[in-house]
């Protein structure tokens, strides 16, 4: 699977293999997969989260990446190119990043609500700790072509 993602993503953006990083999908479900895979090529979900227990060699999503967005069934939907990325606290939302979530209410509270849920199982899982303070990765995505 990995190297026919690698030549979706060569094939259609020759040259650009430096700026190759691992395949996205949101959730972590088929159905969660599916759904997020349906709001970004529909342009809602411009902004992605991730705690750093994601990333366990250290290599975190950076402006200018090229990834290649799965559904549910792991199939290729579309390239994304990740335009900025910013490091907060878990707890510093605001109404226009939770708008650009673009899941749920999408309001700060609903947010708050929500992804605290997620991250809370997921720092569990992990073995690690989460707080309001917590640094998380925001991730700003574009929809470069759709597969």
């Amino acid at each position: 699977m990995e190297a026919e993602l690698r030549r979706v993503l060569e094939t259609g953006f020759p040259g650009e293999e430096a700026r190759y990083f691992p395949p996205m999908s949101i959730g972590g479900t088929p159905a969660q997969a599916d759904a997020g895979a349906a709001l970004i090529l529909a342009g809602r979900k411009t902004l992605t989260s991730s705690p750093f227990w994601d990333y366990p060699e250290g290599r975190i999503p950076f402006a200018g990446a090229l990834s290649v967005l799965l559904d549910g069934a792991r199939r290729p939907r579309g390239i994304l190119e990740t335009w900025r990325v910013e490091i907060m606290p878990f707890g510093a939302v605001t109404e226009e990043a939770a708008r650009a979530y673009g899941e749920g209410e999408r309001t700060a509270a609903w947010w708050r609500r929500a992804m605290g849920a997620w991250y809370r199982d997921s720092a569990a899982r992990h073995g690690a700790v989460f707080t309001e303070d917590t640094p998380i990765i925001w991730e700003w995505i574009a929809v470069l072509r759709r597969l």
